[in-house]
């Protein structure tokens, strides 16, 4: 007896067709991925080779420019140079000068100074921001405290006292002079 109408292959047919398909299609997106990961390879390669190229370009024009400039000086007597070096070494100095804070250091030294020192002289050293202090008191104890006040002020360190002398003031008690030098790390590096 046959059954008309029943296909026992055409279940298996269908799922192995649909599979089959999936399959391709799968396989058709990962060649279409796969081609455009080469084409983006491919033009990154290109942009990296152009740019190798200019930058070799500019090398060569770099080492062309060095060899003109040493050539040129070559040809600028000793004596010109230094004379050169000289005003850029004074300019340079002027620069620092103008960087100087000076402004900084006064408030600095306004909260360090106790009542009773006069600070008579104050010399920087720009370019190491060594400062040199000269002044009088009327007492060692005075002294001290301005030791003590500069060594707690965090924009100072390396305070020296350097000297002091003990001498009478005309138709007065005695002054003590003193001088000391300290770095100033508040100035503009």
């Amino acid at each position: 007896m046959v059954i008309t109408g029943f296909n026992l292959a055409a279940s298996d047919y269908r799922r192995n067709r649909r599979t089959l398909l999936l399959l391709t299609a799968a396989v058709g997106l990962l060649i279409a991925l796969l081609a455009g990961q080469l084409l983006v390879w491919g033009a990154q390669r290109r942009a990296n080779q152009a740019v190798e190229g200019r930058l070799a370009g500019m090398e060569a024009e770099f080492a062309r420019h060095q060899t003109q400039a040493q050539a040129v000086r070559a040809k600028i007597p000793a004596e010109t140079l230094k004379q050169y070096e000289a005003k850029v070494a004074a300019y340079n100095q002027i620069l620092e000068a103008s960087a100087f804070s000076w402004i900084g250091l006064l408030v600095e030294l306004e909260r360090a100074v106790p009542p009773g020192v006069i600070v008579s002289s104050i010399q920087p050293d720009l370019s190491s921001g060594r400062v040199a202090l000269h002044g009088e008191t009327g007492s060692f104890e005075n002294l001290t405290k301005l030791l003590r006040g500069l060594e707690q002020r965090a924009n100072f360190r390396d305070v020296f006292l350097l000297r002091q002398a003990t001498h009478k003031s005309p138709g007065g008690p005695d002054v003590v002079d003193f001088s000391v030098r300290l770095t100033y790390e508040g100035r503009p590096r």
